[in-house]
């Protein structure tokens, strides 16, 4: 039987308002959407599961939505991803959002094989299916049947680079020089000497130098994992921008959205501004979406065959980017580190790229 939470949520879900889209920086972008048209509440998880089965890693799970939970109670005040998105207009608070992310801790504390029960996940949480707009171009491009997403890969590189540059690492990634120079440039001008010669030569410092083709993949990915000439592996994540928006039919070369980066000690991070709460990420847990439109911390699953059964998979919106703002038929999964797209690929070649998803919110 549904929870009168989800029976509430129901009637909310009938009368819901139009929730304006928003955009880079959580900008308006002049759209509205039907919330319920998108992620319709059932109440139940689906009914049409083959042999169900769950993977995922509770402790790392948990370590995601702890470290999220943490942002979210931190930057509530001033980040607007923070807080309940398009949620709100279904009578989601952000209480229940921060509440879900509290039991998913608590379980793998407590006793983490739940996280793996289907019929625990079942009376233990509302489900809210997504749908997407089949008007939606990408939906068109990409030929998601009804009720699919597309779930793409992201990685954290694994690369050579030096201290100084040589022969074959000509490009840096560097650190934020603050303004008025972190605005002054796009990323063709920055790899082609801005910050070497001329009046910015000792703005920025750089941090490691790699090939040309490794700066592009460690900023289109967020985060990569450099081996040093003495063995030693450090990692380094985005931490600034110029300012300059993502340009999605741009490739990456062209793109003059540029990232200054920092070393990260404790491994990559997800969402969040200089000086915020570090999100961790986790391999196969962590997600990168919408977070201005569905909220950072979205508890998410993950559904698709595998051999002759169903595998369902739990997830936490931890993490975005330019191609996410807006993108509400899209996530990408963090895979961990490999030293190629084709590795990654092939290590998580069981999770198709066209599945079905749903956002699931405690029950009261």
């Amino acid at each position: 039987m549904a929870s009168a939470a989800a029976l509430v949520a129901a009637l909310l879900t009938a009368r819901a308002a139009a929730w304006d889209v928003l955009g880079p920086n959580a900008a308006p972008t002049g759209a509205e959407i039907d919330p319920a048209a998108h992620f319709g509440s059932t109440g139940a998880l689906s009914s049409g599961w083959a042999s169900p089965r769950v993977r995922t890693d509770p402790g790392a799970l948990a370590t995601v939505a702890s470290a999220t939970l943490a942002y979210l109670r931190a930057m509530k005040a001033t980040d607007p991803a923070a807080g309940p998105g398009m949620f709100a207009e279904l009578g989601v608070s952000q209480e229940r959002m921060e509440a879900t992310l509290e039991r998913v801790i608590a379980t793998a504390a407590a006793d983490p094989d739940r996280l793996s029960d289907p019929d625990w996940l079942r009376s233990s949480f509302d489900i809210y299916t997504w749908t997407p707009d089949p008007a939606e171009p990408r939906v068109k491009k990409w030929k998601l049947q009804p009720g699919e997403i597309r779930v793409t890969r992201y990685l954290t590189t694994q690369t050579e680079g030096t201290a100084t540059p040589d022969g074959t690492h000509t490009q840096a990634l560097y650190g934020d020089p603050g303004e008025p120079w972190r605005s002054m440039y796009t990323r063709a001008q920055v790899m082609a000497g801005a910050y070497q010669t001329g009046p910015a030569s000792a703005a920025a410092r750089p941090l490691v130098w790699l090939t040309e083709d490794a700066v592009h993949d460690a900023i289109m990915q967020g985060s990569t994992a450099v081996r040093h000439p003495d063995g030693s592996v450090h990692t380094y994540g985005v931490d600034v921008s110029n300012g300059i928006a993502y340009v999605a039919s741009h490739a990456r070369r062209a793109q003059d959205r540029y990232w200054y980066f920092r070393e990260r000690p404790h491994g990559p991070n997800g969402w969040g501004p200089p000086g915020s709460p570090e999100i961790a990420l986790k391999a196969g847990v962590s997600v990168a979406g919408d977070v201005y439109n569905l909220g950072l911390g979205r508890l998410i699953l993950l559904e698709y065959p595998e051999g002759a059964g169903t595998t369902l998979r739990l997830v936490v919106l931890a993490d975005s980017g330019g191609a996410f703002q807006p993108n509400l038929c899209q996530l990408d999964l963090y895979g961990g580190a490999f030293p190629s797209h084709d590795a990654l690929y092939a290590a998580w070649r069981s999770v198709p790229e066209h599945l079905r998803a749903s956002v699931l919110v405690a029950r009261e």
